[in-house]
């Protein structure tokens, strides 16, 4: 949804295409990078499980293309890690990993899947609040500012919907894009209602191409 509107109007069919009838066998690209620094921002920014994880990528032994791929990018991405500045909130508070079932926000008539990659639950000032961070690990294709601030905007709505009958704050400093290429960290405050906007606009578009499926 975030690069939908760069794509050309056969590319924009194509994702189209795949959605409706989505590959049941796709295998997510990175999951040890991933889950490393899960595991770094679960620990209020500690490094050791990013050098644990570049120590046991390092270590592999790749058996085909795919793999020697995966292995590449992903110590390029857990070293791009270490040079990332962290919002202090995921340094200051001491956070829960908490799971909701529900992983899409409707906008527009468009059912959104966000399942962000990590989802924390903390106490500060006062008050429970709750942030959710999405990884982008591509290193052909970084997210822009723009892109990443629409990820980021996506991840506060999704959040505020989950839980709005809750008596907690969603707190927008937490809700995050990280690119990993880009060395980029976008959360939901540098946004605006112009990005709002943005991301309706696309996900008309969405649906008017699925109706013409």
């Amino acid at each position: 949804m975030v690069i939908f509107d760069k794509l050309t109007e056969s590319g924009k069919k194509r994702i189209i295409a795949q959605q409706l009838k989505p590959d049941q066998f796709r295998v997510q690209w990175y999951q040890l990078t991933r889950g490393r620094i899960k595991k770094s921002i679960e620990k209020n920014g500690d490094l050791k499980p990013i050098y644990e994880g570049i120590n046991r990528l390092m270590q592999r032994v790749p058996e085909n293309k795919r793999q020697e791929t995966d292995k590449n990018v992903s110590v390029e991405a857990l070293e791009r890690y270490l040079r990332f500045q962290l919002p202090k909130y995921f340094k200051e508070i001491n956070f829960t990993i908490i799971r909701p079932e529900e992983r899409t926000i409707t906008i527009s008539d468009v059912s959104v899947i966000v399942a962000p990659d990590l989802i924390v639950k903390g106490f500060s000032n006062g008050q429970t609040v709750v942030g959710a961070v999405k990884f982008h690990i591509c290193k052909s294709k970084p997210f822009d500012l723009q892109e990443s601030k629409r990820a980021a905007s996506t991840i506060y709505r999704y959040l505020k919907n989950i839980f709005e009958e809750q008596d907690v704050t969603i707190l927008p400093e937490i809700c995050c894009c990280f690119d990993i290429f880009s060395e980029r960290i976008i959360s939901a405050k540098q946004t605006d209602k112009s990005t709002i906007k943005e991301v309706n606009k696309i996900c008309r578009e969405i649906k008017k191409f699925y109706d013409a499926a």
